[in-house]
């Protein structure tokens, strides 16, 4: 079952710790814990070299976002592509999503260091509700990669547009 609750002071960031979550304004917010995905398929474009190790790469997939009890909840329909290398070296892909629950969709994009993220390091993506019970939401899509192109662990947050806790 997946655990959506009303939210105040600290959020589970799905590795047994915890991330912040100011204290006091995370009334009416929507927190997704326990999440699963199974990149089911997708397609890559090698530009410049094997992806996602290289600049100019792409690839799209077709993602089941399931809950901690396996249940399928939602579909995940996304783009991807490495448009540079980070100060540090390592490679940034800018990935843009659509996910559709049953009682709604939202929409996640942005830039992360898929370096660090294949390492099993967390990352995440704003996102923005975009139709049902999350319209005018906006928070993070939170993300661990299991296994390269195949799975991955994450939790979404989402608060009410102009709340005082909602892109923090």
């Amino acid at each position: 079952m997946i655990s959506l609750s009303a939210v105040r002071g600290v959020a589970d960031d799905g590795t047994g710790g915890t991330a912040h979550q100011t204290s006091g304004r995370a009334k009416d917010c929507i927190v997704m814990k326990g999440l699963k995905e199974e990149i089911v398929d997708g397609s890559m474009r090698d530009l410049g070299g094997r992806y996602p190790y290289n600049i100019g790469g792409s690839a799209t997939y077709f993602d089941h976002l399931t809950d901690a009890d396996g249940k399928r909840i939602a579909t995940v329909y996304g783009k991807a592509e490495i448009p540079s290398r980070l100060d540090n070296g390592d490679m940034a892909e800018h990935s843009d999503e659509r996910i559709e629950f049953a009682d709604g969709a939202v929409e996640a994009q942005g830039i992360y260091d898929i370096t660090r993220a294949e390492k099993g390091a967390w990352q995440y993506l704003p996102v923005i509700g975009i139709e049902g019970r999350y319209r005018g939401m906006i928070g993070k899509r939170h993300f661990q990669i299991t296994k390269m192109g195949k799975s991955l662990n994450g939790w979404i947050e989402l608060c009410p547009a102009g709340s005082s806790g909602s892109i923090e």
